[in-house]
């Protein structure tokens, strides 16, 4: 199996996960994947869209996005087509995050299964090459009373990382620009941020756009990829509110020790 290609930096970050395991599927090695979803946004007054003050607006709207169950799409701009969904209750903690990788054999399913301290991942191939992903094995990838295992893009975290913009000019009716210091994202954004962006991320361009309810609805983050090509992590909130199911796999359908190979593993 080869690699699939890299769409540029916003793919490395947005679908982290997801390449690597793909990377190990190419090496020969046998892995399963589940995701988690992420959280929303909702229930504290908007900093009034004030005109006067963009920033005030921002990081109210980012403030938010953990008061509320919402649903998150994350593409990369790119046009192969990969994009990870989230369906995410910030206040239990609990949901699902599914990402879909276009690999030359077909697509390669990841979900990540979050029930509180309980994380399970699960994937699933377009051939049976590597028997780990199975489409059917939940991996246990953390327990009660641990901090739950997540490598790469931290999804639920996203809008943290306009808490801090600079130079916010408004563009339009409740629509931002401006500059995010992404230095000390790393935590949210994974390990690959600093060597996608290097020097550049102490000023990385975005673009947002809050609802009449000052949440959150679109967010970009601006990157480049290592040949200079743009490339973007296009956000986008929605469903705030939604019921989100996340409840543990049937025991029979758990596997424990879950191999190198399985993100968070």
């Amino acid at each position: 199996m080869q690699k699939p290609k890299l769409i540029a930096a916003g793919a490395v970050l947005a679908v982290a996960v997801a390449a690597g395991v793909w990377a190990l599927v190419a090496a020969g090695d046998d892995p399963d994947v589940a995701l988690p979803t992420a959280s929303a946004d909702a229930a504290r007054p908007t900093a009034s869209a004030d005109v006067a003050d963009p920033v005030g607006v921002l990081k109210a709207a980012a403030a938010k996005a953990d008061d509320q169950p919402y649903k998150l799409t994350v593409g990369s701009g790119g046009v192969d087509g990969d994009a990870t969904v989230l369906l995410w209750d910030p206040t239990a903690k609990r949901g699902l995050e599914t990402t879909s990788l276009k690999v030359p054999t077909g697509v390669v399913k990841i979900e990540r299964l979050t029930t509180g301290a309980d994380v399970y991942v699960r994937v699933t191939a377009p051939d049976r090459r590597v028997p780990v992903w199975d489409g059917k094995t939940w991996w246990h990838v953390g327990t009660p009373g641990a901090p739950a295992v997540k490598q790469g893009l931290d999804n639920t975290r996203l809008a943290s990382t306009l808490g801090a913009p600079s130079g916010v000019r408004q563009t339009a009716a409740r629509e931002y620009a401006g500059t995010l210091d992404l230095r000390e994202s790393g935590a949210v954004l994974g390990s690959g941020v600093s060597k996608v962006l290097g020097d550049r991320a102490g000023a990385v361009p975005f673009t947002a756009a809050v609802d009449e309810q000052g949440r959150l609805v679109r967010y970009r983050i601006e990157l480049a990829s290592e040949q200079s090509q743009t490339a973007q992590l296009d956000l986008t909130y929605s469903d705030f509110g939604l019921a989100v199911s996340a409840d543990p796999p049937a025991a029979d359908l758990v596997g424990e020790d879950p191999p190198a190979n399985i993100p968070g593993a």
